[in-house]
Formats: C-alpha cells, structure tokens, sequence
C-alpha cells in the first residue's frame, strides 16, 4: 500500500508514501489510492507525503489540482512535505498557487511531523 497511518506524539497522521515510485504512472496510482481513502471516510486529516525519488509529471499534477479542488483541501487539515528537490520544486510551488492548504516542505520527516503536530 502506498499510504499508512502513523502515530506520532497523539496525532494520527496519514503518511503518502511516493518512495516507490519507479515511473509517473506509480505516483499517479498512488494519488488514486489516497483518493479513495479520502473518499472511504468522512475524516479529516493531517498529510505527510514524501517524494523522496519520484517521478512526476503534468498528468500527476493536472490529477492532484483536480483532487485537491474536489477533496483534499476541505478534507486535509495541514500537510507536508519530505524529498521536494529540482522540478518538484516548481511543481509544488504551482500546487500552492492554487491550494486552499499550503504544503510545506522539510528537509526530514522528523521536521515534518514535528511541524505538523504543532497546533
């Protein structure tokens, strides 16, 4: 599964993990995936995704800005970021243009979850 939950200081955190990801088609799949959690439950989260190595492209893009307008934003409440590097960084700047919920970036996840536990 390219999604978990983990438990950190009493706050329950979903963990999309992109670290697997060999081609564009993987990261789109996984962007599924979550979507459907999304879609599964009427919980709000807190989202820690790491694209440490993955590969994106405009149709992962054109996916998450359809998601996150339909889903995500009124069902995320805070969300990081780990393994943002090179073209990521552009494309991440483009999805907080349009995102109701800004994604931060960390150089470690332990500076992300620590980030998104504080209130």
């Amino acid at each position: 599964m390219s999604y978990s939950f983990i438990n950190y200081k009493n706050k329950k955190i979903l963990y999309i993990d992109y670290t697997q990801c060999k081609t564009a088609q993987d990261t789109v799949n996984v962007i599924e995936e979550v979507r459907k959690e999304y879609l599964r439950t009427s919980e709000k989260y807190i989202a820690l995704s790491d694209f440490t190595n993955a590969p994106v492209n405009n149709e992962y893009m054109d996916l998450v800005k359809k998601y996150t307008k339909e889903l995500f934003d009124e069902r995320t409440i805070k969300r990081a970021s780990i393994g943002i590097t090179g073209m990521k960084k552009i494309l991440l700047n483009t999805f907080n243009l349009f995102s109701k919920k800004k994604m931060f970036t960390f150089d470690t996840k332990e500076e992300a979850l620590e980030y998104l536990v504080q209130d």
